[in-house]
């Protein structure tokens, strides 16, 4: 079923639409998303490719890959840093940070990812499905 989906950072400074289908809702502990977040574990909707329609901002928008030959991304606002919506580096699914959706998303977070790189202190959710690396379809 497809949703439409809009957001935006933290600042307003960028807004965005998206009109996909949910493949996934999860929690990633990998460490990348660690580091990016300053959390615990990223929180993100995993989407059917889909053009994201940039209602305001997208001069703001800037995308980081590592270069580590791991598959890790973020999309962020320059004013503020918030993290935004972006294709992975296949092409095959659209991440969006639930944290910057403004619509409520139309299901509960689904599983946890990168439970192997999970930290001894981290005590969430561990109750949901978990992986160990990529989320599985």
């Amino acid at each position: 079923m497809t949703h439409v989906f809009e957001g935006s950072c933290f600042c307003g400074a960028a807004r965005y639409r998206i009109a996909s289908t949910v493949r996934q809702f999860y929690y990633c502990e990998c460490a990348q998303c660690r580091k990016m977040t300053g959390s615990i574990a990223a929180t993100n909707l995993r989407l059917a490719p889909a053009p994201i329609e940039w209602l305001a901002g997208a001069e703001h928008v800037r995308l980081f890959r590592a270069t580590d030959g791991r598959d890790f991304t973020r999309c962020f606002c320059t004013v503020c840093g918030s993290g935004l919506p972006y294709l992975n580096v296949s092409g095959d699914s659209l991440v969006v940070p639930a944290g910057s959706l403004d619509t409520p998303p139309p299901l509960k977070v689904q599983r946890r990812i990168f439970t192997a790189e999970r930290p001894g202190w981290a005590v969430f959710a561990a109750t949901l499905p978990a992986d160990p690396g990529f989320p599985r379809d």
